[in-house]
C-alpha cells in the first residue's frame, strides 16, 4: 500500500514539474508574440503558482486523512509485533511436532 501511495506521490510531483515548465514555456510564447505583457505573465504565474499549491495542500490533507482512516480500520501490526508472533508461531510448532511424536511413540 505505501509504495503505491509513494509512487503516485511522486508521479504528481513528476507531473507538477512537467506542468510548472510547460506554463512557464507557454507564458514565454506568449510575451514573445505580443499576445500578454510581461506583468501579465508574472501575474498569470504568480496565479498558477498560488492555484496550485492549494491543490497540493488540499491534496495533501485528503492523502492524510486517507491512510489515517486505513490505519485505523485496518491496524496493521508492527514489525516488532510480527516478529514476535512469528516467534510464537515457530515455538507451537515445535510444541505440536513433539507431541505429535509422543501420541505416535516415537
Amino acid at each position: 500500500m505505501l509504495d503505491i501511495l509513494k509512487k503516485a506521490v511522486y508521479a504528481g510531483i513528476g507531473a507538477t514539474v512537467i506542468t510548472k515548465e510547460h506554463v512557464q514555456n507557454m507564458l514565454h510564447e506568449m510575451v514573445e508574440q505580443g499576445k500578454i505583457s510581461r506583468q501579465e505573465a508574472e501575474k498569470m504565474a504568480e496565479k498558477i503558482v498560488e492555484e496550485s499549491r492549494k491543490e497540493f495542500e488540499s491534496t495533501t490533507q485528503e492523502i492524510n486523512q486517507t491512510l489515517r482512516d486505513w490505519w485505523q480500520k485496518e491496524k496493521p501490526v508492527s514489525e516488532e509485533d510480527f516478529h514476535k508472533l512469528e516467534s510464537r508461531v515457530k515455538s507451537l510448532e515445535v510444541k505440536l511436532a513433539n507431541l505429535t511424536k509422543k501420541v505416535k511413540g516415537e
